[in-house]
């Protein structure tokens, strides 16, 4: 894939679907590191801030995560859990609250979601979105 400047995508995310698409695919794999900005920069044609913006997207699916000076890996994607969900439950998806943050462990700065099943009168979690998968029983 090529990024196309005239294309009604934006650069940023097609540079995003490039990355993405070599994480996927195993080009890169798990703990390894991303060619770092200035790399990429190059390799693409494109400016350090659409580099920066193409990141945070990654970022924000879960995919890399960047220690600064240390540049941007690939996620060890982690084993997802898979919770039943009776028919009549309700499932509502939010972002965490602080406490909520702190005891599943999301870092501050991390976007994930978190899920409760709430049954009658019965809640269960708040589970991370990124961690489980909801099937109906």
């Amino acid at each position: 894939m090529v990024i196309r400047v005239g294309s009604t995508r934006a650069v940023y995310l097609q540079l995003a679907d490039l990355l993405r698409a070599d994480i996927t695919s195993g080009r890169i794999r798990p703990g390894e590191l991303l060619p770092y900005e200035g790399r990429l920069e190059q390799e693409y044609g494109v400016s350090r801030p659409t580099v920066r913006r193409a990141l945070a997207v990654l970022r924000g699916e879960g995919l890399v995560y960047t220690e600064r000076g240390y540049g941007t890996r690939v996620v060890q994607q982690q084993t997802r859990q898979h919770i039943k969900v009776p028919r009549a439950a309700r499932i509502v998806c939010r972002m965490p609250t602080e406490a909520e943050r702190e005891a599943l462990g999301i870092e501050l700065g991390e976007v994930v979601p978190v899920v409760t099943i709430h049954v009658g009168a019965q809640t269960r979690g708040p589970y991370r979105a990124d961690m489980f998968d909801f099937t109906t029983a």
